[in-house]
């Protein structure tokens, strides 16, 4: 009993070393048909391997160029619109304030201080738009009130005059005064290249409140420049 229990260990050992030794050499020929599975196995993980690797790879790289792309877009956009905007000016638009000082016709001694906003939009059309909106104060600080023009009317076609480098706008607004509105005022507005506008307001239809210069203003605007200011 005892020498079977020996050879029995001893077998075990044996075999037990043999399977050892054919795992870890090399040289050794396992049979065919599970050398080939187990390489296809290894081959085939190894290809969805890579392709998953390429496909992540490729997207990353897609990713990246869209995301550069757009922020290229962004900050072009945001250039061009900062740009317009602090200008206060595009090809179909203008705006800017009003900035201007006015005699009193009616006492030489007394100047008004102008001071408020205007747009313009849709120049490049047959029926732009006008809306100006403006305090008036004399110079020793009484008599604060404000002005509204709009509903600019055309009556002949915008004249671009490249000698002087001016646009001529001749038409009719419509005027707030202290007792209403006032309609069909003659009215013309002269763009002084891309700085500065006039507006002309016929004094014969407001009582010479303005007195008999033209209203003057710039095509930029502070608040624009610097919000802060004006919040």
């Amino acid at each position: 009993m005892k020498y079977n229990k020996f050879f029995s260990i001893l077998f075990i050992s044996m075999m037990a070393t043999i399977f050892g030794s054919i795992l870890t050499n090399p040289g050794v020929n396992t049979p065919s048909y599970a050398t080939s599975s187990l390489g296809e196995s290894i081959q085939q993980s190894q290809q969805d391997l890579q392709s998953t690797i390429n496909n992540q790879v490729q997207q990353s790289i897609t990713d990246t160029i869209n995301n550069i792309s757009g922020s290229n877009d962004s900050t072009a956009n945001s250039i061009t619109n900062n740009q317009t905007q602090n200008s206060g000016s595009s090809n179909d638009m203008i705006k800017g304030g009003i900035t201007s000082l006015q005699n009193d016709p009616s006492d030489n001694a007394t100047t008004w201080i102008l001071g408020g906003v205007y747009r313009m939009e849709n120049l490049s059309s047959e029926a732009p738009t006008f809306n100006a909106s403006f305090y008036m104060v004399k110079t020793d600080g009484n008599s604060s009130h404000s002005h509204d023009i709009y509903d600019l009317v055309l009556n002949t076609p915008i004249i671009d005059n490249t000698t002087s480098n001016s646009t001529h706008l001749n038409g009719t607004t419509t005027v707030t005064m202290k007792d209403g509105p006032i309609t069909d005022v003659p009215t013309n507005i002269t763009i002084l290249g891309d700085k500065a506008i006039n507006i002309w307001i016929d004094p014969s239809k407001v009582n010479n409140h303005f007195g008999d210069s033209p209203i003057y203003g710039t095509q930029e605007l502070k608040c624009v420049d610097k919000p802060a200011l004006c919040k």
